[in-house]
């Protein structure tokens, strides 16, 4: 017979084993609910993951082989953005429909195309690395220097031109005779006057070359139009200070220019378009030139003080010019005039020579200097043969675009790369849909997932192009 003291000891015990039992099990199948939730979670986040790394695997394909850059075109090439075709897109690769919204997008063109930038400055820098811009540091100061120098000659030639305007009024026209000269006087003011009324294009290019009519007038590009941008927070986007230089090492390799033109596209000359900014080829064109006559116009006037056999040449033209009109006081105003006109008609040989090939010397000197003063009293006539002298030292064509790249804002040439893109997209790789504010680069999606009983689990699922 069991006492029964033993037999309530028995019982307690029984008691609390039943109850460390339940507090096991109970633990057990805690930790097992907790396990359980969250592989379902993990599950649920694989499947996003996945479904939006699957979205950004559709590249536009065209983008990528022809400019070096991934995109992913949210119109879903029907020119019309839907943040509803982009989340039914990733239902297709396993996400669950309903469940997620997109948190926060970017565009190509955003931040006034500052994601085309990184792409663009990344890609230059892992194919080729920094030695591929390491010739072209600390040119910008020297470009902005030229300009400068070119800013101030061109108030010096205004004020100058001013004065050419007043003798001519007051002494007659171009063709004018000289008072009691008793014959007609050609003055070479008036033709050095219709020289620079000329339209460069037809005095520097030569007359045996077609030039590009192309136009996209009527098809405004990104810079020209209201542009979508994209929201929400995402990972910055850092500026790098060598930006313009890795555009100047991409440029040539994907935009043609009047060197070396691109072919069937929409502008032929788009580096040109880079500066221009204009919807035709002409215009374009005649704005580089000009951009480049201004920076060869200082150095060759600069040239021309220092070398006294050719201002003796100017001053004894302007002595009779003067005393033909009149007025021998003016001899010096007059010489000063016909020395810029030289340095003038000087930068229009420049111009030849860099628009046939070959290389401008950046100082002249007496044996790089072409142009004779009875030359330049033809240039643009009839006489004018047209004929340039090929270089071959010194600066090329593309050494000068290089220069108005550096010139242009960082701002300005992004928005305007990308408009040339669009053009090219749409036009000539059939891609009519294509829009540079549609073209998503990064994404945040938000998930909201119902789980069982009544639990949800909201995450973020964040992806970019790298």
């Amino acid at each position: 017979m069991i006492p029964a003291g033993k037999k309530k000891e028995d019982a307690q015990l029984t008691v609390m084993m039943s109850l460390l039992i339940l507090i096991l099990l109970t633990f057990t199948a805690g930790i097992l609910e907790s396990a359980s939730i969250q592989t379902s979670k993990n599950i649920r986040r694989a499947d996003t993951e996945r479904a939006v790394e699957s979205l950004f695997a559709e590249y536009q394909k065209e983008l990528l082989e022809e400019y070096d850059l991934f995109g992913l075109d949210g119109t879903y090439e029907t020119g019309n953005y839907s943040e509803e075709r982009v989340l039914n897109r990733i239902t297709v690769y396993g996400a669950v429909a309903g469940e997620s919204q997109v948190e926060a997008v970017r565009f190509l063109s955003d931040g006034e195309g500052r994601e085309f930038a990184d792409q663009v400055c990344r890609y230059m820098e892992n194919r080729f690395g920094i030695d591929i811009i390491k010739d072209l540091i600390g040119k910008e100061d020297e470009a902005k220097k030229q300009e400068e120098e070119a800013e101030k000659y061109q108030q010096q030639e205004e004020e100058t031109e001013k004065k050419m305007d007043e003798i001519l009024a007051s002494h007659g026209t171009s063709e004018g005779s000289s008072e009691g000269s008793g014959e007609e006087t050609e003055n070479p003011l008036g033709i050095l006057q219709k020289l620079k009324r000329k339209i460069l294009t037809e005095i520097v290019l030569p007359k045996d070359r077609t030039i590009s009519q192309k136009s996209v007038e009527g098809t405004p590009g990104i810079s020209g139009r209201e542009r979508r941008e994209g929201k929400g927070d995402v990972p910055a986007t850092e500026e790098t200070g060598n930006e313009k230089l890795y555009f100047i090492a991409y440029i040539p390799e994907h935009f043609g220019s009047y060197i070396s033109p691109g072919e069937n596209r929409p502008l032929e000359y788009e580096q040109e378009y880079l500066i221009g900014g204009n919807t035709d080829d002409m215009e374009n064109l005649q704005e580089v030139l000009d951009k480049i006559r201004n920076l060869r116009m200082a150095p060759n006037y600069f040239y021309l003080q220092t070398d006294e056999t050719k201002k003796a040449e100017a001053k004894v033209l302007a002595g009779v010019v003067s005393t033909l009109m009149g007025n021998p006081e003016l001899t010096d105003v007059v010489c000063q005039i016909i020395l810029m006109a030289w340095a003038y008609g000087e930068s229009v040989m420049d111009l030849r020579t860099l628009t046939a090939g070959g290389k401008v010397p950046a100082a002249k000197s007496k044996e790089t200097w072409k142009l004779s003063l009875s030359g330049l009293l033809k240039l643009g006539t009839k006489e004018d043969s047209g004929a340039s002298e090929a270089g071959e030292s010194g600066f090329g064509y593309d050494d000068y675009m290089k220069m108005l790249f550096l010139l242009e804002s960082k701002e300005t040439l992004r928005l305007r790369m990308l408009d040339l893109i669009e053009w090219n997209m749409k036009m000539r790789l059939d891609c009519p849909f294509f829009q540079a504010d549609a073209c998503i680069t990064k994404l945040r999606i938000q998930s909201t997932c119902r789980l069982r009983r009544g639990i949800t689990y909201q995450f973020s699922t964040y992806y970019a192009y790298q």
